[in-house]
């Protein structure tokens, strides 16, 4: 009676697991097929290789366990036809084998054993293509990369196994030729094309993707985050098809690798996915990446009280003709007369200016030199002709301050230590320039493209406030004692006072560089003149904000999420000082949000 029953009960479970795990594939599929959908999938890079062997039936099991909606794997075929999964022209790195897979038969294969990433032989064997394909049916998608030239063999195991729902094909071959030599697949098999945006024809090959194939997904690369294109490539993509991107390594991704995201994952997976669109990510790292998508989400999903949008609001902007002000909020760390940060509205302007905080002991009027330099610029900006350009609006702000030293008798002092200037960054939109000019760390969204500007400089000081106030609490204080006593501030101050060197440096090629406003020559070429194009929106803010979002709330959720669980700023986001004790920020913070008319 108790065997039947048992029996009974898996014949129930298990047409209930087939369903569940159907379900997913086809979950997936849905979101593949549609091109609005703002769904991140997470695509693992050889399975979860760091587990288990790269390649092997293990890592695809693990993938799937922790939550990954592909696995990439690769292919190789053996001396008597049979495909396999091996990611090396030879056996020799992953494998006890030696020499080139075509040498060998599968049985031969089969003797051989997987190695791990330390190289240490496994108990673990080299899988088939069929055996892949039944280990994921029904619980992932096989991206299947180097399987091109076996396309018609792969289909075949595809039938066979019933998985054609299963697989993504890829290939940088031209649309054309895809369409001639494998058209009878594509409408049973997904192929994603491969475009490298390094290359000269990138666009006309991702138009004739797009036009000859409409695929559902189109992989991108490129080396370097001074390319622009994969601004463009998210305009032509959206509502048409899936951008996927592969963060394996720096030159992949512009920079913004798995690496990177381990240092900061908004910097990494966030600026693929926010600024340049991407909705699919392959990666290295798996588990961490769908950890920072379930951050991401409850983050961005905050709910709160906002009225304090506008009782705490510091400014009131102006109607004007040309454009119009969506959102603004300006806010003091401490309070509104201590508040460096300002912005300024006027019918040919926009602009958002942070003053630097003080190195010096100097005050006027009860106003610190930061403040100083801010209103002076916000001055200045005031009386800006509607079609002056950018040289010509730095120049006049610059003058401004300096007219100030000489009106004070400050110049002497203050060209003999750069640490005590009235020193301020700025982002200004203008209209008649249709142009944003970004001086300094101040940082700007123009449409797709999102320029924190943040200076290197700022980043390795305040890696290294990190790490001296990590090694103190080892050595006994306490969060709350740091907020009283913040020793890696202390540590980093004197290189603070001394870095001004480097501001508006003219030494060619000095790579510390960085442009301000402080009333001494701005160097043009270390200055980002971006135009506004036909972008319909332009966000403007200060540093105050660890990650600009295209919208106040979405900043604003952001930045609380990390004041509530890093308010020393000194392990999610590292900065140069913390939330010092009264203070409701780590910084003064200002935000503007336009749209042309």
């Amino acid at each position: 009676m108790r065997v039947k029953y048992v029996l009974l009960l898996l014949l129930w479970i298990l047409p209930a697991h087939a369903q569940v795990a159907a379900d997913k594939v086809d979950q997936i599929r849905k979101e593949l097929f549609n091109p609005a959908s703002g769904k991140v999938l997470v695509a693992a890079h050889r399975g979860d290789w760091r587990n288990a062997c790269e390649n092997s039936l293990e890592a695809i099991e693990n993938a799937v366990q922790m939550g990954v909606d592909i696995v990439e794997v690769d292919l190789a075929r053996t001396k008597d036809g049979h495909l396999i999964l091996l990611h090396d022209n030879t056996l020799d790195r992953t494998t006890t084998g030696k020499g080139k897979p075509e040498e060998y038969t599968l049985a031969e294969i089969k003797k051989m054993r997987l190695r791990n990433g330390c190289h240490i032989k496994t108990v673990y064997k080299i899988p088939t293509l069929e055996e892949a394909l039944l280990t994921a049916k029904g619980k992932v998608m096989l991206n299947l990369d180097k399987a091109f030239d076996y396309f018609d063999q792969v289909y075949e195991l595809l039938e066979k196994t019933e998985t054609t729902n299963l697989v993504i094909m890829k290939s940088n071959a031209p649309a054309e030729d895809v369409k001639r030599d494998y058209g009878k697949y594509l409408d049973k098999v997904i192929f994603m094309p491969k475009v490298n945006l390094d290359d000269k024809d990138a666009i006309q090959k991702l138009n004739d993707y797009l036009r000859v194939l409409k695929p559902v997904a189109i992989e991108f690369k490129f080396a370097h985050d001074t390319n622009l294109l994969p601004y463009e490539v998210k305009k032509i993509m959206t509502g048409k098809s899936h951008i996927w991107y592969n963060t394996l390594w720096n030159t992949h991704a512009g920079g913004h690798d798995d690496d990177c995201s381990l240092a900061n994952r908004d910097k990494g997976y966030g600026y693929l996915i926010d600024n340049l669109g991407a909705t699919i990510l392959q990666t290295d790292r798996p588990a961490y990446l769908i950890d920072y998508l379930k951050h991401k989400s409850k983050v961005m999903d905050c709910n709160r009280d906002w009225t304090y949008l506008q009782s705490e609001n510091e400014f009131q902007a102006p109607s004007v003709s040309h454009f119009t002000v969506e959102e603004c909020f300006l806010k003091g760390k401490q309070s509104s007369q201590t508040n460096e940060d300002g912005m300024i509205v006027t019918p040919y302007f926009a602009a958002v200016i942070d003053g630097a905080t003080a190195k010096s002991t100097f005050t006027y009027d009860g106003k610190k030199t930061g403040r100083l330099a801010m209103e002076l610029a916000l001055e200045a900006i005031r009386d800006f002709p509607k079609d002056i350009d950018a040289a010509g609006a730095i120049s006049r702000i610059t003058e401004k301050i300096h007219d100030f030293y000489v009106e004070h008798n400050l110049l002497d002092e203050l060209k003999a230590e750069p640490g005590k200037r009235f020193t301020a960054n700025g982002v200004i939109y203008s209209y008649a320039r249709n142009e944003v000019w970004q001086v300094g760390d101040c940082q700007c969204i123009i449409g797709n493209l999102y320029s924190s500007n943040e200076k290197e400089i700022d980043a390795i000081m305040a890696n290294a406030r990190a790490v001296v106030n990590e090694v103190a609490l080892l050595d006994g204080a306490t969060l709350k004692d740091l907020e009283s006593h913040d020793p890696g501030r202390e540590f980093i101050y004197p290189f603070l006072q001394k870095q001004a060197l480097l501001q508006n440096c003219p030494v060619e090629g000095q790579h510390f560089a960085f442009p301000v406003f402080d009333g001494f020559p701005v160097q043009m070429k270390q200055v980002n003149i971006f135009s506004v194009g036909d972008a319909e929106e332009v966000v403007l803010s200060s540093d105050g904000y660890p990650h600009l979002y295209s919208t106040l709330r979405e900043s604003e959720c952001y930045l609380v999420d990390i004041l509530e669980k890093d308010p020393l700023c000194m392990r999610l986001y590292k900065s140069t000082k913390g939330v010092q004790k009264g203070n409701c920020s780590f910084d003064d913070r200002a935000y503007l949000r336009i749209k042309m008319k």
